[in-house]
């Protein structure tokens, strides 16, 4: 398939999550087919929902010191849903 904005640029075809992600290596350019929209937010929503849940456990306003400093170590940040789509780029 080409690219609809460079037009005899060909682009290249990456598998994310089950989500097959049309790329044009020239004007970096995503297309996705039908429905893989929607397969990509529902994938997002699925993963935010845990996250959510777990971050309210650890909500450093729940453990906050008066004198300013946490009596908890800092959560590690679990990686976001877009991080793991992040190297689609490379």
């Amino acid at each position: 398939m080409y690219c609809p904005v460079c037009d005899s640029i060909r682009m290249r075809e990456v598998e994310k999550e089950g989500v097959l992600i049309d790329i044009c290596p020239q004007c970096k350019g995503v297309w996705l087919d039908r429905g893989e929209l929607d397969k990509l937010l529902k994938e997002a929503r699925d993963f935010q929902q845990p996250f959510n849940q777990w971050y309210d456990e650890y909500d450093p306003r729940k453990h906050h010191h008066p004198s300013g400093k946490s009596t908890y170590p800092k959560p590690k940040k679990k990686k976001s849903f877009l991080d793991k789509l992040g190297d689609i780029f490379d």
